[in-house]
């Protein structure tokens, strides 16, 4: 059976980081749960870091920023030892039976890396036109987001570097490195709920617009510390950045 270490990037997400852990901890059957678990914080100023030692959750911490936060967590996890590392966001919970479904998927050594399938905590169109739209770019564009979980292969990991520490778009930017050397897989049956909180706080057409000029700008070679401003988690990272500072 695979060895599957799980990362989780969080800056305070003492209300949202629990059910993921309690997911990836206490599940029914063993290969549900995660081999190695590491939370790795950017500094969390609620109860983010008790949640994670009540459950047994290795804590590193440092500056916010989530591609450094998952390049410290990968560090921490073991990345060149884990038969994978599967990268997932605290307002996200694997479906009963997504880590089988990984650990299945993963006895095949064609496999390098991929993404599980997104399923949006709500209801209306637009939802699931979003899951399609986030199935359709791992299988036409070969680019995994963190809220479809990203999965790699510890070895494939190390090869490529890890993330870059960037602000913003670390996970487009590790998909262009992992899809040089191989097209990612969507893994059926192994689902991933994913909350609609982002879109709920700003609203959909405004989250939407907004997501796609800057991921634009960032394609023709914008610098993401500058298109960071715009985007509420980078900022507000950003702001618990300055606020630690003396």
């Amino acid at each position: 059976m695979a060895r599957l270490c799980v990362v989780v990037p969080t800056l305070d997400e003492e209300r949202s980081l629990g059910a993921l852990l309690e997911r990836l901890t206490a599940a029914r059957d063993p290969r549900d749960r995660a081999d190695a678990l590491v939370v790795s914080d950017g500094g969390s100023g609620d109860g983010t870091r008790a949640v994670a030692e009540a459950h047994g959750a290795l804590w590193v911490e440092g500056p916010p920023g989530r591609g450094g936060q998952l390049a410290r967590g990968a560090r921490v996890a073991g990345a060149g030892d884990a038969d994978a590392l599967l990268f997932l966001h605290a307002d996200c919970r694997p479906r009963e039976g997504a880590l089988r479904a990984l650990r299945a998927a993963l006895d095949d050594a064609e496999l390098r890396w991929g993404a599980l399938e997104q399923e949006l905590e709500a209801r209306g169109a637009f939802y699931r036109l979003a899951e399609r739209a986030a199935r359709a770019r791992v299988r036409a564009l070969g680019v995994v987001y963190g809220d479809c979980g990203l999965f790699v292969r510890g070895a494939e990991y190390r090869a490529v570097g890890g993330f870059a520490e960037l602000p913003l778009f670390e996970d487009l930017e590790l998909s262009r490195r992992l899809r040089a050397r191989a097209w990612p897989r969507l893994v059926r049956g192994a689902r991933l709920a994913v909350s609609a909180r982002r879109w709920r706080d700003e609203g959909v057409l405004r989250a939407t617009l907004r997501n796609w000029i800057i991921q634009a700008a960032f394609l023709l070679g914008a610098d993401p510390a500058r298109l960071a401003r715009h985007y509420p988690r980078a900022a507000r990272a950003r702001a618990a950045d300055g606020a630690a500072q003396p």
